[in-house]
């Protein structure tokens, strides 16, 4: 039996270890040059996803407010809480009441200052200016009474709770509650004339508006339970 030699490959020739060489192109490429193509597209696609993944992820993380689906939620994230509006209420009164009150605590200021006054009289301005009326009278009397006898007042007056319960635009009603501790000492020597017996009682306020200014018209006190008493 003879033994068969190998075959040798011819020279020049394509060797099984060598890849298939690719087609370049043209009418002639066939259905190769087609397949390869596709491939270098879904590469390239596959390549651009990929990216904007990585860019997604980035921008999460530099705080920029994009969180990936199912990562932790961090404080900056969480909504503040929603702190409700408490109405507030505005008398629209207020103004003019505060103007009422203080008029009637100046009435009181300038009674017990001609009160301290050895040189004042019953005719005296300052009463004047804050009281009319009725209010105006009975000051003028007790003025008149104590200058007679030589004596001023000492001591002092305290409106401890003026509230305006009616109002309007030329007249006020005002309760309060009067703290009175004065007396009276003679005016020249300065020696005890009437104890300055401390007395609280209620007090009902009329306040009249005359030329733009309010006084007081009229003034009463009463026994009853009252702040302070």
């Amino acid at each position: 039996m003879s033994v068969r030699a190998p075959i040798e490959p011819e020279t020049g020739g394509p060797r099984p270890s060598d890849p298939p060489d690719l087609p370049t192109g043209g009418s002639g490429g066939g259905p190769g040059a087609a397949i390869y193509i596709t491939l270098a597209i879904l590469a390239v696609i596959a390549i651009a996803v990929a990216g904007f993944v990585v860019t997604r992820g980035d921008s999460a993380e530099d705080g920029s407010g994009q969180v990936p689906a199912g990562g932790p939620v961090t404080t900056a994230q969480v909504a503040a809480p929603t702190v409700p509006t408490v109405p507030t209420t505005v008398d629209p009164e207020a103004a003019a009441k505060a103007e009422v009150i203080a008029a009637y605590r100046a009435a009181w200021d300038e009674f017990l200052a001609v009160g301290r006054d050895a040189k004042a009289t019953a005719d005296d301005d300052r009463l004047r200016a804050h009281r009319t009326g009725t209010s105006l009278v009975v000051a003028q009397k007790a003025m008149v009474e104590m200058k007679a006898n030589n004596e001023v007042y000492d001591g002092e007056v305290k409106l401890l709770s003026p509230t305006v319960t009616e109002l309007t635009p030329s007249v006020a009603s005002i309760i309060d509650c009067v703290d009175d501790a004065t007396g009276t000492v003679d005016a020249d020597t300065g020696g005890r004339v009437e104890p300055a017996t401390r007395v609280v009682q209620r007090a009902n306020v009329t306040m009249k508006k005359i030329g733009g200014v309010w006084k007081q018209s009229s003034f009463t006190s009463e026994d009853a339970l009252c702040a302070g008493s």
